[in-house]
């Protein structure tokens, strides 16, 4: 039986009586499936506002895995997923490599509590956006935070593909301001593979990161879904301005190498890689698009939400995309994340 049964198994176990524990509070050290309390946010300006007249609540849900030896409190990672939702790898690969290492993980749920089974074909729709994520990252911190068997100053992120988003903007006080968190922040962040590079709703004006960003990128060569050498750009901009920013490419990485032994194409993925966007978010209510808004492809300024949306659906493009797991490679970046994570 692999980990990811073992783990089902726990979970039903858990389950049994037709109830999933759902909490705001983890005082009692409970573990398995956790309901919390998140948001649906319409869009990255009304959550950079903190405009709450279009926002809803939404549980969403997470697995909580232990170490099996818990002396003292241990650091916690939590797994925000991409567009194809939760995938077997956040248990197989993730929980399996990090609980044995002392390390609790969490796997948040963002699109099965909200009905939705993938984005993969479609990267703009409303159901899942992206400050919707984001929420959901924050909102995962908070709760875990109640654990007393967790460190609450070690709680780190990582985000996969999509799910960088929210493992890199959860990184900013201008986003973390729309959540309560009751003063918890997570200590790193690691967008791998990640969906925010080409796309970007930048937050650094006037402030930096609350922690250090780790980006795990994939071979340049290999990736299709963003440009490696863009998501680099950024992130030396970021380090320049003084954020502690490092990166690293896996070369002979596909996207999703850390998939297992799986090696196929997406058809029809929706991929930012054509766009080279950004704009500076702004927070006062009524203060339009934001700052520096442009396309520097074409080197053309954006001048509102107009210009600005229509120059995202018309960069982004459905592409035949390239995915596979690389087991080496795999190996290399959990040790890079225990490390970044202080634990070897």
């Amino acid at each position: 039986m692999n980990f990811r049964k073992l783990i089902f198994a726990a979970l039903c176990c858990t389950f049994i009586g037709g109830a999933i524990a759902q909490s705001e509070n983890l005082s009692d050290g409970r573990s398995g499936r956790i309901e919390f309390q998140s948001a649906n946010v319409p869009d990255m300006w009304q959550f950079a506002r903190k405009n709450t007249s279009n926002t809803t609540q939404q549980t969403v849900w997470g697995d909580l895995l232990m170490p099996k030896k818990v002396d003292g409190k241990v650091p916690a990672l939590v797994i925000m997923h991409g567009s194809a939702g939760v995938e077997p790898w956040a248990y197989d690969l993730w929980a399996a490599k990090l609980n044995p290492a002392g390390v609790a993980v969490f796997v948040v749920d963002s699109y099965k509590p909200r009905g939705v089974s993938e984005t993969n074909t479609n990267q703009l729709g409303d159901q899942v956006t992206m400050p919707s994520q984001t929420a959901d990252a924050l909102n995962a911190l908070r709760v875990l935070a109640t654990h007393p068997k967790i460190d609450s100053n070690r709680i780190y992120v990582i985000g996969m593909s999509r799910g960088g988003n929210p493992a890199f903007y959860a990184a900013w006080p201008m986003y973390q301001a729309a959540v309560n968190t009751n003063g918890a922040k997570f200590a790193g962040h690691i967008p791998m593979y990640p969906g925010m590079c080409n796309i970007r709703y930048r937050a650094d004006y006037a402030e930096k990161a609350s922690a250090p960003i780790f980006f795990a990128l994939p071979d340049r060569e290999r990736e299709d879904y963003q440009d490696v050498s863009i998501c680099q750009r950024y992130a030396k901009e970021l380090a320049d301005a003084g954020n502690t920013v490092t990166t690293k490419e896996y070369k002979g990485a596909y996207h999703a190498w850390d998939g297992g032994g799986r090696r196929f194409r997406y058809e029809q993925a929706h991929s930012a890689k054509p766009c080279d966007l950004e704009l500076q978010m702004t927070t006062v209510a009524g203060s339009g698009l934001g700052k520096n808004a442009r396309d520097l492809k074409k080197n053309q300024e954006l001048k509102n939400y107009d210009e600005w949306h229509a120059a995202v659906r018309g960069c982004m493009a459905h592409v035949r995309a390239a995915v596979g797991g690389d087991a080496a490679q795999s190996d290399a970046v959990v040790a890079d994340v225990l490390k970044f994570m202080g634990v070897q």
